[in-house]
C-alpha cells in the first residue's frame, strides 16, 4: 500500500514533525498544503525550496501533490487574471519541491448543477474559463514535469461536473482529476458512475469517511471505516482504473480535515484506521 496524507490533517506541524509522522505510520507520500501560514508557499526563495525538497528526499517521502487553493473557474477580479498568475506560480513551486501534481479546485462560486435541469449560462462560462486557464498553464506544467490535478469539489463535486471542464481542455494537456471520494458520493453520484467517467483521467483518490445528515448533502466526518462511504468498493474501483493504466500499486491518500474540524481525532489515529480498513 502506497500511503500518503495531506497536511490538512496536521495543521501547525513543522516539516520535521510531518516527516516523523510519515515514518511512524509507514506513509511514503504527502500532499503539502500551500499558503502563507503553511510549510510551503509561493513566496519561498530558491534556497528555501531546495532545503524543503532535500529534507523530504532524505526522509524518503515523495510529494504526491502541492495542495494549492487555486480556483480555476473563479471569475476574474481584474483584467490581469490573477487566478492564472497564481496557477503558474503554483506550478513552479510544485516543480521546485519535486511534486508530481499541483492540486487545484474548480471554485466557480456557484451551486453545483442539478442533474436533469438545463445547465446555466453561468456554469457554462465557468467551465470554459476553468479549461482556458488549465490550457494556458499546460505548457509550463509540461515543461516542468507537473500534472495539473483538478479535484472533485465545491461547484463541480461530481465527475460529471468535472468532465464538462475537461471537454474544453486541449488533448494532451497534463491535466488529470483527483477523486475526492466524499464529494461525488454526497451529491448522489454512484461510485461506479464516477469511476467510469474518470477512467481515462484519474490522477489518484483522496480517502475520508463520514455519515450524511438526513435530507442534506452535509456530512459529519468520522474515522475511516466508521462512516457510510463504501471505501472498500471505492478502493476496488480506483485500483481497477490504475491497473488498466499499468499501475499495480496506486496511491491511497488520506485527506483528514482536522484544520477545519479540530475536534477530530489526531491524524495518526485516522491513518491507522485507514490502514486497518484497507489492508
Amino acid at each position: 500500500m502506497r500511503l500518503a496524507f495531506s497536511t490538512l490533517g496536521c495543521p501547525g506541524d513543522t516539516l520535521r514533525q510531518v516527516l516523523e509522522l510519515a515514518r511512524v505510520t509507514g506513509s511514503s507520500g504527502v500532499e503539502l498544503r500551500a499558503g502563507d501560514a503553511e510549510i510551503v508557499h509561493a513566496g519561498m526563495n530558491a534556497d528555501q525550496r531546495g532545503r524543503v525538497r532535500s529534507e523530504l528526499t532524505a526522509g524518503g517521502v515523495s510529494v504526491l501533490a502541492l495542495a494549492s487553493y487555486v480556483r480555476v473557474c473563479a471569475p476574474e477580479a481584474d483584467g490581469n487574471d490573477s487566478v492564472l498568475a497564481e496557477l503558474l506560480a503554483a506550478v513552479d513551486l510544485a516543480a521546485d519541491l519535486g511534486a508530481t501534481h499541483v492540486r487545484v479546485f474548480p471554485g466557480a462560486g456557484l451551486p453545483p448543477h442539478t442533474p436533469g435541469t438545463p445547465l446555466s449560462a453561468e456554469l457554462i462560462a465557468a467551465d470554459q474559463l476553468g479549461a482556458a486557464r488549465l490550457n494556458a498553464a499546460a505548457g509550463l506544467a509540461r515543461d516542468r514535469g507537473v500534472v495539473l490535478a483538478l479535484e472533485t469539489h465545491d461547484s463541480h463535486p461530481r465527475a460529471a461536473d468535472i468532465k464538462r471542464i475537461l471537454a474544453h481542455v486541449d488533448p494532451g494537456a497534463p491535466v488529470k482529476v483527483i477523486w475526492d471520494l466524499m464529494h461525488p458520493w454526497r451529491h448522489d453520484e454512484a461510485p461506479e458512475t464516477t469511476a467510469a467517467l474518470l477512467a481515462d483521467s484519474l490522477a489518484y483518490a483522496q480517502y475520508k469517511d463520514g455519515v450524511r445528515v438526513p435530507g442534506t448533502n452535509t456530512v459529519e466526518l468520522l474515522l475511516p471505516g466508521q462512516g457510510e462511504l463504501p471505501l472498500l468498493a471505492m478502493q476496488a474501483l480506483v485500483g481497477g482504473i490504475a491497473r488498466a493504466h499499468g499501475d499495480l500499486n496506486p496511491w491511497i491518500s488520506l485527506e483528514w480535515e482536522r484544520a477545519w474540524h479540530p475536534e477530530l481525532p489526531p491524524l495518526r489515529q485516522a491513518l491507522d484506521s485507514l490502514k486497518e480498513l484497507l489492508a
